[in-house]
């Protein structure tokens, strides 16, 4: 999944106005927020020029690499009262954007419960244009580099550093440890998100970039059985010179492992909920995330070293869904060493079939042309932001996506474009998401990254179920810095989509 993210570049220029003349002050001492609007892209990697920011290597296509340029032309941003009504004098048109892609939210000029919104009108030879949508609260601005699908001309790349060696992993990098009686199964885990392992001590695959660059840790399982490694055995967190290229190597080095001081724990979560390949326990070493073991539905136990000085953070991670309201689900729980069970619990939630957009509904201040009705899916006293998304055609058969982050509300209203008239013809898809937790920026911009999927926005522009038209871009640096922080603390999202 794509998880999420601190923007790399704090931009440090400022615009003094916004367009269209201020007929309202700003509220004195309010902050004003920096957007950097870039374009995500591919290009072969030998028509990158230096200092140009690159974030990975193209899947698609090896010798191409995910790039960006500054977004200086094709959206507005869009004040909106708290009804989704379009504040025309302190809206900023694409006319007044300026050449460095960096507009400023003065938030003094936001009405309370008011939103900002980035739109992307992308107009066709018949005048009709397309419109995407992104669009924040007042209480959730803040610093963001925000991506538009819509190809730059003329402008200069983002710049940045070359992160390959942070996203990328060799096909090669392996590692070896001394056989153990009677262990079936060895995973080596270089991240959280980057697990791999063999059935034998030699050469182990691990998922790193050569030469790595951090600890590798390895766990040894007695059991493995139909892809399940269960009754873990041993342990151990390897130096990165113990990883070597297993196509190009001269001599071996097998590590040891340890069993020492394992404890046995308990999990168990409601019956309600079904997990999935993506559960697991994780530990945080050395400011880094590892997948200690994978939990799975039908084993209730797992072990963990409460004395390992190498740990800072003992969690559990689970993800899967709610088999009576079909949320899918995902939850971090930090573990108390000193309570031998883990327990997992959702708030409740109803399925979301009843959800709809009304017309001319009541919003907190004012009436809304348009809303997202809840219809009591969910508590919103229950979470921190609600993630809404909607897929439509008007009638003039044109595409009109909204992407809203907001306090959670039983209607949402959505927000009116510069561009068009909303009037569904066809709704699409209608997506909600949530997060709890006591919100930090670090929760908020995790909640945000994680519904941009940045490789297939850059190669092909198409927009992936859970994902935004338009959102939060992120480094693979500042990624792995906000999820670790996410970690850290217990936090859980929802979502769902009609």
């Amino acid at each position: 999944m794509n998880k999420a993210l601190l923007p790399s570049l704090v931009a440090t220029l400022m615009l003094s106005g916004c367009g269209g003349g201020d007929s309202s002050p700003s509220t004195p001492g309010a902050p004003k927020y920096n957007w950097q609007i870039i374009q995500l892209h591919t290009l072969k990697e030998s028509d990158v020029k230096s200092g140009c920011i690159i974030y990975g290597t193209s899947e698609s296509d090896p010798s191409r690499v995910i790039t960006a340029s500054v977004a200086n032309a094709g959206y507005n941003i869009l004040f909106h009262n708290a009804d989704g009504s379009i504040i025309k004098e302190q809206t900023i048109p694409a006319i007044d954007v300026p050449s460095s892609g960096i507009v400023t939210i003065d938030s003094g000029l936001v009405p309370e419960d008011g939103y900002v919104s980035l739109e992307e009108v992308d107009s066709n030879l018949s005048g009709n244009p397309d419109v995407y949508m992104l669009s924040v609260e007042k209480a959730l601005l803040g610093h963001k580099v925000l991506n538009v699908r819509s190809a730059q001309t003329g402008s200069s790349c983002y710049a940045g550093k070359d992160y390959r060696s942070i996203s990328d992993t060799s096909d090669t990098a392996a590692l070896s440890v001394l056989q153990e009686s009677g262990i079936s199964y060895y995973q080596t885990s270089y991240s959280a998100n980057a697990v791999s392992g063999r059935n034998i001590a030699s050469h182990i695959p691990v998922l790193s970039p050569l030469p790595a660059s951090r600890d590798t840790l390895v766990t040894a399982f007695y059991d493995s059985d139909n892809g399940q490694h269960t009754n873990l055995a041993y342990y151990g967190f390897l130096a990165p010179s113990f990883v070597y290229d297993s196509d190009n190597y001269d001599e071996i080095v097998a590590a040891s492992l340890s069993n020492q001081d394992l404890m046995l724990m308990y999990w168990q979560s409601a019956n309600n909920l079904d997990l999935d390949e993506g559960s697991a326990i994780l530990a945080i070493h050395n400011n880094q995330s590892y997948q200690w073991q994978t939990l799975y539905q039908d084993v209730d136990t797992f072990s963990i070293v409460p004395s390992l000085h190498q740990v800072s953070h003992w969690l559990g991670l689970f993800s899967g869904t709610s088999n009576d309201s079909f949320w899918q689900f995902e939850s971090v729980i930090a573990i108390d060493e000193t309570d031998s069970s883990l327990n997992l619990t959702l708030p409740e939630l109803s399925p979301i079939t009843s959800v709809d957009i009304n017309q001319a509904c009541s919003a907190e201040r004012g009436e809304a042309k348009h809303c997202i009705d809840n219809a009591d899916s969910f508590s919103a006293d229950d979470f921190a932001v609600q993630r809404s998304q909607i897929k439509a055609l008007t009638h003039t058969n044109r595409a009109f996506y909204q992407s809203i982050y907001a306090t959670p509300k039983a209607l949402q209203p959505l927000l009116e474009s510069s561009a068009v008239e909303l009037s569904i013809q066809d709704l699409e898809s209608l997506e909600l998401a949530l997060i709890d937790a006591d919100l930090t920026n670090t929760q908020q911009d995790y909640f945000m990254a994680k519904y941009l999927n940045t490789i297939a926005i850059a190669e092909t522009g198409q927009i992936k179920p859970f994902s935004d038209a338009n959102g939060l871009v992120i480094t693979p640096d500042d990624y792995e810095n906000i999820y670790l922080e996410m970690l850290k603390s217990s936090a859980t999202v929802v979502q769902q989509a009609k």
